[in-house]
């Protein structure tokens, strides 16, 4: 357990920039209290929080797990800050799926919600390239 840790927790305090995702994991995991709520949609990054972002309660990382449902996270941020009004909640997108839902900027405004959204832009679809690449494809998308 203590190798997969060390493992994981390797570019924690790395200083690059743009940031990799294990450093926003663990910033966005240091920012938060344990009954804070953090939305995902489907992207790459996924695999990065499931791996390192440490809940201590249930229901604060919600995602669609094997579903890969692009658009989720925004809406999915919005129902939980309806139902947990008094908690922080961040919604972290990538950049395709968020313009699959991004109209829906407007509702939470008009629903007065307080919630962060979080862009993590590669300009791609993150998901599908890398599973393309990996299956020596081409890359469309």
């Amino acid at each position: 357990a203590d190798e997969i840790r060390t493992r994981l927790s390797k570019y924690f305090g790395d200083t690059r920039f743009p940031i990799l995702p294990q450093k926003a994991v663990r910033t966005i995991r240091q920012t938060l209290d344990d009954e804070d709520i953090v939305t995902l949609d489907n992207g790459v990054y996924k695999i990065w929080f499931a791996r390192n972002y440490r809940c201590a309660k249930p229901n604060t990382l919600l995602l669609d797990n094997a579903l890969a449902t692009m658009g989720a996270g925004l809406p999915s941020g919005m129902a939980a800050k309806m139902v947990n009004p008094d908690r922080k909640v961040v919604s972290v997108c990538g950049d395709g799926g968020f313009m699959m839902n991004s109209q829906e900027l407007e509702t939470a405004v008009r629903l007065g919600l307080d919630l962060t959204v979080i862009i993590l832009n590669d300009n791609a679809y993150g998901m599908i390239k890398w599973k393309q690449t990996g299956m020596g494809f081409d890359t469309y998308g």
